[in-house]
């Protein structure tokens, strides 16, 4: 039994090892203390503005960051790759002279990673969440007034005075249930006028009485949004379809675009050297999923046109509106590099 749970163990650790190495970790801190949402291959991570992000489980090696301030501030955008899996990289934010920059931090083992309390822990997401909107149930405002009147007459047969008395009394009943909480409210107000009572008149003379009341109710319901339901309603927005290229209705060469192009393209002009450029291109756009525009957006970044259709070529099994590819002759000067794009397309 005692071998059976040490190799149960063992098995258990080779697991969560294997799993820590196969994907990897971005930490995104600001040096001031100024809230943002990280935003990561287009979906926003963190639902409230943060100063110091963690996101963990990324499976990719490589991923576009943009960082969106709270406070209105302009955006800034990164992409970062990893050459080995069960890495952290981390990023500060940092105030410059010519304003606010993400920079490369540093980077370490996934499995040295320190945990912080004043650190937001957001486990790699492609959905965003759906806000839910909860709306008030109703109020229901309910008066009833009475007003009660008592009249005497003789038993005798002589003439007495009919004495009135009145009596109004208000019933205020509320009912209130917001999210779940219900708070019950009655008021009663009674405000008699004259003589309560038995009365006789100045002659002795016995009499009885008779009562009439009249109930007037009047209720009010409000539910605070215009509507009269008195259940808790709640609404889901719905997600607006997502328009990957407008009017396309061609063939689809890879399933989900992501739109990151130009922090790629700023990386790559970033480069000194075209071995350079296209080895930080080609990875950059490895597991990506590119349109058409965003292919020629990129080829901008390099200055011969021979690198031009080499990454050209690459992009091709990577890029969504595939029967736009055409296009991408327009930016070639000669004829014959057009000619190559064509049969290598044909080929496919």
């Amino acid at each position: 039994m005692k071998q059976l749970l040490v190799s149960t163990f063992i098995a258990a650790s080779s697991f969560i090892g294997f799993f820590a190495q196969s994907t990897n970790n971005i930490v995104i801190f600001a040096e001031d203390p100024k809230p943002f949402y990280a935003i990561v291959n287009g979906i926003k991570q963190n639902s409230e503005p943060q100063t110091n992000v963690k996101i963990t489980g990324l499976t990719n090696p490589s991923s576009s960051i943009k960082v969106v301030f709270s406070d209105g501030t302009p955006d800034l955008n990164k992409t970062t790759w990893f050459e080995n899996m069960g890495k952290e990289a981390t990023f500060r934010i940092v105030n410059t002279k010519k304003g606010y920059k993400l920079r490369y931090f540093g980077e370490i083992d996934i499995n040295n990673s320190v945990e912080n309390q004043e650190q937001s822990i957001i486990t790699y997401h492609t959905e965003e969440t759906t806000p839910v909107v909860v709306e008030p149930s109703n109020q229901t405002l309910t008066v009833t007034e009475q007003v009660v009147t008592t009249t005497n007459t003789s038993t005798n047969g002589g003439s007495v005075n009919s004495v009135p008395v009145n009596t109004n009394t208000e019933n205020v009943n509320m009912g209130l249930n917001v999210g779940g909480l219900g708070v019950n409210m009655n008021v009663n107000v009674n405000e008699t006028n004259g003589t309560v009572g038995t009365t006789t008149n100045s002659s002795g003379l016995d009499y009885s009485s008779s009562t009439t009341t009249t109930t007037t109710t009047t209720s009010t319901s409000n539910s605070g949004f215009g509507t009269s339901s008195n259940e808790n309603s709640s609404q889901i927005a719905t997600p607006e379809p997502i328009v990957y290229v407008s009017g396309y209705t061609g063939s689809i060469g890879c399933p989900i675009p992501e739109s990151s192009v130009n922090s790629i393209k700023s990386s790559v002009e970033d480069e000194s050297f075209s071995s350079d450029k296209m080895n930080l291109a080609k990875q950059a756009t490895k597991n990506r999923c590119i349109t058409v525009s965003q292919v020629r957006e990129i080829m901008t970044a390099f200055d011969f046109e021979d690198k031009k259709l080499e990454f050209a070529k690459y992009a091709y099994d990577r890029t969504y509106d595939v029967d736009n590819y055409y296009l991408i002759n327009k930016d070639f000067d000669f004829s014959s590099t057009k000619e190559s794009l064509n049969k290598y397309v044909q080929s496919k």
